[in-house]
């Protein structure tokens, strides 16, 4: 991950400023923000793909996306910062689907793991999940999440969002986001205290 040179003018200028500059083809002023926002996104896809290749493989087609679609972006609307996680995150959606196996009704049975409740979490489990995402047994807890789980999660708690950037972030209504981080918490919850097992 390469980040262009910094220029003190850009990284003072607001993204709206940068927005419509780039609007009318100064390519010095979407760097600008590729550099204000290149971290973050990439450093979201890896949490949601666990890998670093693919996500900054996906950071650029995100970036270049943005740049082709910058017309449509309404800045009387939003934020830059959802909206390039929002395509960011889409691409990793899609890959991620790709990615994934499909487990049948009957491996389930058989493995005799769902439709078990936990009522009570341990004060380690606690304790894990108020630390950082950063932590490893998060981590691996969290890419056994479904991925609108592990996204809103992912963007609420690490990118540090609030509920209506996750919510435009993600493309979703507010309350959508809510149920989806409250039950994100509780399978990673329960994902932890397997692992601690």
């Amino acid at each position: 991950m390469t980040l262009l040179p910094s220029k003190t003018s850009l990284s003072e200028q607001k993204d709206a400023e940068l927005i419509a500059s780039s609007r009318n083809g100064d390519s010095k002023a979407f760097a600008g923000l590729v550099n204000r926002y290149l971290p973050i996104v990439y450093s979201t896809l890896y949490r949601m793909t666990q890998n670093h290749e693919l996500s900054e493989e996906m950071a650029q087609e995100a970036f270049v996306k943005a740049y082709h679609h910058l017309e449509s972006f309404d800045l009387e609307r939003g934020n830059f910062k959802p909206w390039i996680l929002r395509i960011a995150t889409n691409a990793a959606i899609s890959e991620l689907r790709k990615q994934t196996k499909i487990v049948s009704l009957n491996a389930l049975e058989e493995s005799g793991n769902w439709g078990e409740s936990e009522h009570q979490v341990s004060d380690h489990i606690e304790s894990v999940l108020e630390r950082r995402l950063s932590t490893e047994e998060v981590m691996q807890a969290l890419q056994k999440l479904d991925v609108k789980y592990r996204q809103a999660l992912i963007l609420r708690y690490q990118n540090e969002l609030s509920y209506e950037e996750v919510a435009q972030a993600m493309n979703v209504p507010l309350n959508t986001v809510r149920t989806w981080i409250k039950r994100g918490l509780e399978k990673l919850k329960h994902e932890v205290k397997e692992m601690a097992l």
